[in-house]
This record gives structure tokens, C-alpha cells and sequence, in this order.
């Protein structure tokens, strides 16, 4: 069947929810020198981006398609080991503000969980607070750039350098 006019100019297939430069996201996630088999990784806005992104961290690598992807600029990141969390919530599929909000929520809840096991990796997190609730890692999405952010983290106390 060919393709019809109400359907993205780009091709077959549905017609974009927003104009905004979405950029797929993708990486690794490693603990220890080894792949973070299961946990969540959240990309918070540092500035007024629409579009915060969270999503599930499996074997250790993740990845965001464009269609829910995020805008060029800064981002804070933030990864949780599923081991401590509640079931990993899948947002994004909002456009704008309403997938913004959405995603804030979802970010709030898993901080919660943390703060309310003392906040620490001896709480049952085995991934320290300075890549989550305290967390200190980055990332710059750029449009048109290859956007593979990989992360190795470490439990020790203090970070390797």
C-alpha cells in the first residue's frame, strides 16, 4: 500500500507529535567494570529543555529512540540500580510540557525511594548518591551529533581518578 498524505512527509509511518529536533540517546552503563544489568537512567534538563527522558538500562546499555528523544543541550543524568527501585515507569510518550511533567513525577518518585532508604548505597542501592539523588554526572546533546553517552560508574567511596 502506498503511502497516504496524512502520514509524516518523511516517509510511511506516523506523523510526528511536536517540531521539536528530538535526538535519539543511546549508551553503556557499567558498576565496577561490569554491565548494570537492570536499573533506570534519567536525563534531567539543566536549563529550560521540554524534554526531560527516563528509561530502563538493561544488560547495561539503554537507548532512547528520536521519536522520544531529546533536544540538543544540557542534561543531568541520573542512574538507579532496579535492584532498590520499585518497577521502572516508561515515560516519554508525552509531547512538551505534559511529557516534561510526567517525567519530573517519575523522577521525584524513584528520588523518594532513595531518600526513604537513608539515601545511602548501604540502603540497598549498590550504586552510590553522587549518580543519583546527589548526582554529579552530565550529559550534552547535541542535534545532529552522535548522542552514545556511556557511563562507569563505581561503587568505592570515593571515585577513582
Amino acid at each position: 500500500m502506498a503511502c497516504s498524505g496524512a502520514l509524516a512527509p518523511g516517509g510511511c509511518g506516523p506523523a510526528a507529535v511536536d517540531d521539536l529536533p528530538r535526538q535519539a540517546v543511546w549508551g553503556k552503563v557499567t558498576l565496577d567494570g561490569q554491565p548494570l544489568e537492570q536499573g533506570t537512567i534519567t536525563f534531567t534538563p539543566a536549563t529550560g529543555s521540554p524534554t526531560p527522558g527516563m528509561v530502563s538500562i538493561t544488560g547495561g546499555s539503554y537507548s532512547i529512540p528520536q521519536t522520544q528523544g531529546l533536544v540538543p543541550g544540557p542534561y543531568k543524568v541520573s542512574i538507579l540500580s532496579k535492584d532498590a527501585t520499585e518497577p521502572v515507569e516508561k515515560f516519554g510518550d508525552l509531547p512538551g510540557i505534559a511529557g516534561r511533567r510526567q517525567a519530573e513525577a517519575a523522577d521525584s518518585k524513584q528520588r523518594a525511594l532513595m531518600l526513604g532508604k537513608a539515601g545511602t548505597a548501604a540502603s540497598g542501592q549498590p550504586i552510590p548518591p553522587r549518580y543519583n539523588t546527589a548526582t554529579t554526572l552530565t550529559a550534552e546533546v547535541k542535534e545532529g551529533a552522535s548522542n552514545s553517552f556511556d557511563f562507569d560508574l563505581s561503587s568505592a567511596a570515593t571515585p577513582k581518578k
